[in-house]
């Protein structure tokens, strides 16, 4: 039988824990920052030395389409911004979802390559990441399958 004091001990552990695990969540939010900040410089050696060798990269629409890897990471973005000229990204949200998921709504201004149309839109990309390696980049339409990806509602 054990004795002692009966909450305090376990509530300074959930406290402790929460502490910890926010502190990683904090990182993460941090390391897809830092991405979208070499993205925009052109810096693409920094945001590979912050991804997993093995990353998956989902796209929702139009087609499905998972690509793996560092060379199926380019092709996914190669792909999204194909048909576009003067194509900007900017991070305008970033919601810590979780202990390993970041979700960013993604503002996009381009050019239609074709027509000379200008484009803008918001799109929701899901980061899951791994020891502050990122793992996984879902990339949505809109808010409410991002949210869903990373086991969230609005």
């Amino acid at each position: 039988h054990l004795s002692g004091p009966p909450g305090p001990p376990r509530r300074r552990r959930q406290g402790l824990t929460r502490h910890i695990l926010g502190h990683v969540s904090e990182e993460n939010v941090e390391v897809v920052r830092r991405g979208y900040e070499a993205y925009s410089q052109g810096d693409l050696g920094a945001i590979q030395g912050d991804m997993d060798p093995d990353v998956v990269v989902y796209r929702k629409d139009p087609d499905g389409a998972t690509f793996h890897g560092w060379d199926g990471f380019m092709q996914a973005i190669a792909e999204w911004v194909e048909d576009f000229d003067e194509f900007t990204i900017s991070a305008r949200e970033f919601i810590d979802a979780n202990d390993n998921q970041v979700v960013v709504r993604v503002h996009q201004t381009a050019v239609g390559a074709r027509s000379g149309a200008p484009i803008e839109a918001d799109f929701w990309f899901v980061h899951t990441l791994r020891d502050a390696r990122l793992t996984r980049l879902d990339m949505l339409v809109n808010k409410a399958d991002a949210l869903a990806a990373a086991g969230l509602s609005e």
